[in-house]
């Protein structure tokens, strides 16, 4: 699947195909859990409100600038 084919699907779709991939990491950013993981040709973000225990949102990139967010120097 491409960034384009994967852009294309429903919210719904979206996280169910990211999930799909190969798990890398997770970080927090103020309520939310977001989970990374790996596909061939991108990396996919869902992100989860722990709260309610509910997908809120799930993106998609090829680039390797967010990546940086999963760094951490202790």
């Amino acid at each position: 699947m491409t960034l384009y084919e994967f852009n294309a699907l429903d919210d719904e779709q979206r996280a169910a195909v990211a999930m799909q991939g190969n798990f890398i990491e997770v970080r927090f950013e103020k309520e939310l859990r977001v989970a990374l993981y790996s596909h061939p040709n991108f990396f996919a973000e869902v992100f989860y409100d722990h709260t309610t225990n509910k997908i809120v949102r799930c993106r998609a990139f090829i680039s390797l600038k967010p990546l940086a967010a999963y760094i951490h120097l202790n």
